[in-house]
């Protein structure tokens, strides 16, 4: 909505612009400029000529609790695990398991953290994805200037609104193009099903949900990995 200046939703879902889940790059070379694109790998992984390049990244951090929440509940929605798993089998074995997703959260959020302290060219850009939900406004108008964009205080105001968690929520449910979602497995393609498992995936958006999920157990031994892993790190997270 920035780059086009325009507080208008897209036909594509989000799920159209995932690298890692688009069949081949003509999806890619198909769409017009400016196209932003959107992907959960690691810095390591995002495409060398971007970064070589000076392309633009802008990195959304979010707590790693409520992290942990939300892949949870993604891939026992998602049918990933088979078998619903309960959170704390999924904490002990794939959050914090011998074997995470990406490598996990912290080298994940240590990697962009070291690859921002060394970017000269200023082209990533840090959002806290709690500070989005908290003061969406001014979070908003630094991603414009980010993204050298000049845009009115009464654009900003719509686009906030517009990108609500629930108001994008209902664009998902009533008006973006499904079935088109290279995301979606051919299985799935039905429109029905599609819609259904398109509505789970997002859930609340919500900071803190990851105290209705963590035992008192389960929250000393994460904050006892995380001051153990994060000890050098300058990061600052927000939990609630």
């Amino acid at each position: 909505m920035l780059l086009k200046k325009k507080a208008e939703y897209m036909k594509e879902t989000k799920e159209f612009f995932f690298l890692e889940a688009i069949p081949d790059m003509s999806v890619v070379h198909n769409l017009a400029s400016p196209r932003p694109l959107n992907t959960h790998v690691p810095y390591r992984w995002l495409p060398k000529q971007h970064i070589e390049n000076g392309g633009k990244i802008v990195h959304v951090l979010r707590n790693p609790k409520d992290v942990a929440v939300s892949m949870f509940h993604h891939l026992n929605n998602s049918g990933e695990f088979g078998e619903p798993l309960d959170f704390k089998t999924f904490y002990e074995k794939i959050f914090m398991g011998p074997v995470q997703v990406f490598g996990g959260w912290f080298s994940y959020e240590k990697e962009f953290e070291e690859a921002e302290a060394k970017d000269t060219r200023s082209a990533i850009f840090t959002m806290h994805y709690e500070s989005l939900k908290k003061n969406p406004i001014l979070e908003t108008k630094n991603l414009a200037k980010f993204l050298n964009v000049d845009v009115n205080d009464e654009l900003i105001a719509e686009i906030v609104d517009k990108c609500s968690f629930k108001k994008l929520k209902e664009a998902t449910d009533t008006m973006k193009d499904i079935i088109k979602t290279p995301a979606i497995p051919e299985k799935v393609k039905g429109e029905d099903n599609a819609k259904e498992i398109m509505s789970k995936l997002y859930r609340k958006g919500e900071i803190g949900d990851w105290k209705n999920h963590f035992t008192v157990a389960l929250n000393e031994h994460f904050d006892a990995v995380y001051d153990e892993e994060m000890k050098d790190s300058k990061i600052q997270v927000q939990y609630e």
